[in-house]
């Protein structure tokens, strides 16, 4: 009789941000998919997967568990729960689709999700807790710092740095060489053609601030 190994086990903590696309991708990648989310014991399943407990029992049984993603829309929510995940000493995991095209020489931090036909350039740091769209390209020597989401069909050309806790919308493009600041909101189709500063809403070809925060 073959052997035939157990797969490993992946605990999704929260039923937000790409939930299902995070628990799909785990499975191309091997794992055998949970979700621990507060909608328990009300809601026992999430798609195709089952939900074992509340957010907080996952810090109670993470130990039963290969690795844990956490699955937060907010991008501090996210932090929170992923640094808390991390000080109880389990281990956290980042989620690349096997489609997505990511140099070798790239760098990817600890709990990000890269989804289908995302290319990520030579150099480029993506942070932790960061959310990378389908069909979106990040070129050369760009730094993505920790908890920003980028829609789907991003495009961001080499040497861009873009803050934390930034959302850059569907379709938005990012010129060479620009720095967007923390907690930037760009929105859909925008192009930004000079460097943002933090806190700040921008939209529209080229990009205008909207919005102070």
């Amino acid at each position: 009789m073959n052997f035939i190994p157990t797969a490993k086990r992946l605990a999704i903590l929260g039923t937000q941000a790409h939930a299902l696309v995070a628990a799909s991708i785990a499975e191309q990648n091997g794992y055998e998919v949970c979700f621990f989310d507060d909608n328990f014991p009300q809601q026992k399943h999430f798609g195709a997967w089952p939900i074992r407990g509340n957010q907080q029992a996952v810090e109670a049984f993470g130990y039963n568990y290969d690795a844990i993603f956490v699955s937060l829309e907010n991008g501090q929510e996210r932090q929170a729960a992923l640094q808390k995940i991390k000080a109880l000493g389990y281990n956290v995991v980042s989620l690349i689709s096997p489609s997505a095209k990511v140099s070798e020489y790239a760098k990817i931090g600890v709990g990000s999700l890269i989804v289908a036909k995302v290319y990520v350039g030579y150099g480029t740091k993506i942070g932790d807790g960061c959310i990378i769209n389908v069909g979106t390209n990040i070129d050369f020597e760009c730094t993505v710092n920790d908890y920003v989401t980028i829609a789907q069909g991003v495009n961001v050309a080499p040497r861009v740095t873009i803050g934390q806790y930034s959302s850059i919308c569907i379709g938005a493009n990012i010129i060479e060489e620009v720095t967007v600041g923390d907690s930037v909101i760009a929105g859909a189709g925008a192009v930004l053609l000079n460097s943002i500063p933090s806190d700040v809403t921008v939209v529209g070809c080229p990009a205008r601030i909207v919005k102070k925060r």
